[in-house]
């Protein structure tokens, strides 16, 4: 019996062991907290009342090392800057220059891309457009081909005509229809757009391309159709900029330009400083699309740079066939001559997108039908 006690004794002594080092065990710190992250100046400056704003002035004014520079001028500027930045593109400062730079450089262009895909490119979005557009969606919809219109709404334009908007929706809505209103502070009866009776008007699927670019007036041209027509979207977020400014001289080539209405939809809703989140997020580089609108206007195709043609390369059938497609590259290369391959193609990647959809939706109709 003794000889069985001591062989359990090891064992409860280190059950024991372990009892004590468990109970002796530190607990685990608690985990600190994170500080909170600092608060934007904006958030900090909207903590202040009235009283709290003008001691902080007076501080400035007397006690800060270059004080003197401080005077009623240097304060109602930075008073104007913080303005404009709070306000963002609700009203800015403009030169003649910049305001020139702002309007679009492009022109009116359309296209039929593939069989069943056409395309249109609004440019200044101006009156004159208006005879191509119904020229367009005349030639277009007579066309039984063509299934998908893709309207293009990229071209730069910070500021259009809203009656334009109107015409141009008349082309995709029935007549007599409210498309928008502009609300004007101090008017309880807004204006009222309806849409008008014209002689063309696309009944077929639609899709829209937008990116930061987009202007006021295409702005509410994408979100009428959106809603209305459910046409898909591509592209990038649009800025909104659907109000209406006024342009007013106040100084030596200074312009200041504010907005002094505002476009809302049937239901009253805004897009102001919101803008268009696309249905497919497939931006294009402001400098490549441009790239390609002037390529356009020269006289290409988009096919060229939707369909891109890879450089010759040496495979099976030229193997059989004993040629080498790829000779004549390297030839111009050891001659050290350009090459058709030297720089890359332009992609206009939205535009692409859209088309590769289609294709692929065409493609899975097709397979379906021959199933059944």
């Amino acid at each position: 019996r003794l000889m069985t006690k001591l062989h359990i004794l090891p064992l409860f002594l280190s059950l024991a062991l372990c009892a004590t080092a468990q109970e002796k065990k530190p607990e685990a710190p608690a985990e600190e907290e994170k500080p909170a992250p600092p608060k934007a100046l904006p958030e900090l400056v909207d903590g202040l009342n009235q009283g709290n704003l003008q001691e902080a002035f007076r501080l400035l004014r007397s006690e800060y090392i270059k004080h003197d520079d401080l005077d009623y001028l240097e304060i109602n500027r930075a008073a104007l800057q913080g303005m404009l930045e709070r306000l963002q593109f609700g009203a800015m400062l403009l030169t003649e220059k910049s305001r020139t730079a702002r309007n679009s450089p492009f022109r009116f262009y359309r296209e039929k891309i593939t069989d069943e895909v056409a395309y249109l490119r609004m440019g200044k979005f101006n009156e004159s457009e208006l005879k191509q557009l119904d020229k367009a969606m005349k030639e277009f919809s007579t066309d039984e081909e063509i299934q998908t219109l893709i309207l293009d709404l990229r071209s730069p334009q910070a500021q259009a005509q809203f009656a334009i908007a109107s015409e141009i929706l008349s082309r995709f809505r029935p007549p007599n229809e409210l498309l928008f209103k502009i609300r004007r502070p101090g008017n309880d009866r807004p204006a009222l757009f309806i849409s008008k009776p014209v002689a063309a008007n696309w009944h077929r699927d639609l899709i829209l391309l937008v990116d930061e670019e987009t202007g006021n007036v295409a702005e509410i041209i994408a979100a009428v159709l959106k809603r209305k027509n459910n046409a898909l979207i591509i592209g990038g977020k649009t800025p909104g900029l659907t109000v209406e400014y006024r342009d007013v001289p106040i100084g030596e080539d200074r312009i200041l330009r504010y907005a002094i209405a505002e476009v809302v939809l049937e239901d009253e809703t805004s897009l102001f400083q919101k803008g268009i989140s696309p249905d497919i997020a497939t931006v294009t580089p402001s400098k490549t699309k441009q790239a390609v609108f002037r390529e356009t206007e020269k006289g290409k195709t988009l096919a060229e740079f939707l369909f891109l043609k890879q450089r010759p390369r040496l495979n099976e059938a030229a193997l059989v066939a004993g040629t080498d497609p790829e000779l004549d590259y390297y030839l111009l290369r050891s001659a050290r001559k350009p090459t058709p391959w030297d720089k890359a193609p332009l992609e206009d990647r939205a535009l692409r997108q859209a088309v590769d959809l289609l294709t692929t939706t065409q493609y899975l109709e097709k397979e379906k039908k021959e199933e059944e």
